[in-house]
């Protein structure tokens, strides 16, 4: 399991002529970092736990991929 933060409103960031873009939405979640755990603190977001993604194995990456079309075709 590993942290991440969901936003529960929009945090807005802007920039140095003053235009305002949202940084994180609402509704997603973003990795654990200082920024979003500072801004889970002041009650904008909530730390969640999410499930790791399991990753294929090596074996599976490296196979070549087989072409049904292929199988029956004799090499000559």
């Amino acid at each position: 399991m590993t942290r991440h933060i969901r936003f529960t409103e929009n945090f807005h960031a802007v920039d140095g002529a003053g235009n305002s873009s949202i940084k994180y939405r609402a509704g997603e979640t973003y990795p654990a970092t200082e920024e979003t755990e500072r801004l889970t603190a002041s009650g904008i977001a909530v730390a969640v736990e999410i499930a790791d993604e399991p990753t294929p194995a090596i074996d599976a990456i490296d196979a070549p991929a087989t072409d049904p079309a292929s199988a029956d075709t004799p090499v000559s």
